[in-house]
């Protein structure tokens, strides 16, 4: 069960900025999910949906002494066409002008909702770890051989990460590896504002200590895979890894019962998110790859005042990250829907403008005549009911 509430981690400029999303853009849930409630589909927005409710299909049908399809006379001429370019179907359209630009209306604000979804998706601690979906999770920490700089940027994230998702799941835990590995807490615990702020000035208080053991990211996951309360662990490692190690992870980690979603920060070798892609499908988990440039600017970041101080938070200079997937990483699969869907959207917008755009040109001869010959036809069925009953 996924809780939302205040949090003091939270800062007042970094909850004035979450306001600028729409509260439909921001659930933690898959892509797919996702467009299950918002997709074009489910609301009726297909150009193919649409088609069917401002029009009717052409008809055509195979006539077998002809040997060929042909199409329906019916209406000829009589009605707007629409021929689709995808499949050569064709639609009359009979739908007043006001119709169409209602569907315009709902196309314009469907595109709007995908792109901030997509902006979302792929901003702050999103674009390093993806969108949470599980309720209950570990986050084993993997800081490598990290200088002190990219160590405090690590940090950043992390916490980014705990205040902007974990704050909406129900149990957490954090596990560093290290010769000796350090456990936050030895199981999973509920998330409140209390324990995601204790998490926290945690993290700050780790010292700056390079793995050196072979084994220890391996004990790690096994660690956090021995508790049976948690959905996942996601597996945050920065840089790359020595390559006695890697065999020994895929053997061990392998056989989790729990998926473990890799997330690689700074790897600058190939072989890393090829590895990390690699564990994270044995285990039927989920990859992310962010390689970061740094700009010094004022943002908001939950840090200590100091580094001797862990016991208060405080706002200061922080780093935003900038960078992008790794080439080799591949295209994140949430995003890819998005942007397809997206596009879709896009395509049908501009369908339905031509169609607008068509129906604002002077009618043809041949739809004036028929419509003058439909007038006559009625004229002279009136004059004939007036013979019939004149007493």
């Amino acid at each position: 069960v996924r809780k939302t509430f205040p949090s003091s981690v939270v800062t007042s400029e970094k909850r004035l900025k979450s306001t600028l999303w729409d509260l439909d853009v921001q659930p933690l849930i898959s892509s797919s999910q996702w467009l299950q409630r918002h997709g074009l589909k489910r609301n009726k927005l297909s150009l193919s949906q649409i088609l069917s409710q401002i029009g009717f299909q052409h008809r055509e049908d195979y006539v077998s002494t002809l040997g060929k399809f042909v199409a329906s006379r019916y209406a000829d001429g009589l009605f707007p066409q629409y021929l689709r370019a995808q499949d050569g179907r064709v639609y009359n359209l009979t739908a007043k002008k006001e119709l169409i630009l209602h569907f315009v209306d709902c196309l314009t604000g469907a595109i709007e909702l995908y792109k901030q979804r997509m902006e979302w998706v792929t901003s702050e601690s999103r674009q390093i770890f993806g969108v949470i979906l599980e309720s209950c999770i570990t986050i084993v920490l993997d800081f490598g051989t990290v200088c002190r700089t990219e160590y405090d940027l690590c940090r950043d994230v992390l916490s980014m990460v705990l205040s902007q998702q974990v704050t909406q799941l129900a149990k957490f835990n954090l596990i560093r590896t290290a010769q000796d590995l350090v456990k936050w807490q030895q199981k999973a615990v509920p998330v409140s504002e209390y324990s995601v702020e204790c998490a926290v000035k945690w993290l700050w208080k780790l010292d700056h200590m390079p793995a050196i053991s072979s084994t220890s990211s391996t004990e790690a996951l096994l660690e956090a895979i021995s508790d049976e309360t948690v959905e996942a662990v996601y597996y945050f490692t920065v840089g790359d890894f020595p390559k006695d190690m890697k065999q020994l992870l895929l053997q061990k980690a392998s056989n989790s019962p729990y998926p473990i979603h890799t997330v690689s920060f700074n790897a600058k070798e190939e072989e890393t998110i090829l590895f990390l892609k690699e564990l994270s499908q044995l285990t039927s988990g989920r990859f992310h790859a962010f390689a970061e440039r740094t700009d010094y600017i004022d943002i908001i970041g939950p840090i200590p005042k100091s580094e001797e101080d862990g016991e208060s938070l405080a706002t200061q200079n922080s780093r935003k990250l900038k960078g992008k997937v790794p080439l080799v990483a591949g295209v994140r699969e949430d995003v890819f829907l998005i942007w397809k869907e997206l596009e879709e959207a896009r395509n049908a917008l501009i369908q339905l403008q031509n169609i607008l755009s068509e129906s604002d040109q002077p009618i043809s001869d041949n739809i004036v005549f028929m419509i003058n010959l439909f007038h006559l036809w009625a004229i002279l069925i009136n004059f004939q009911l007036r013979d019939d009953f004149s007493f």
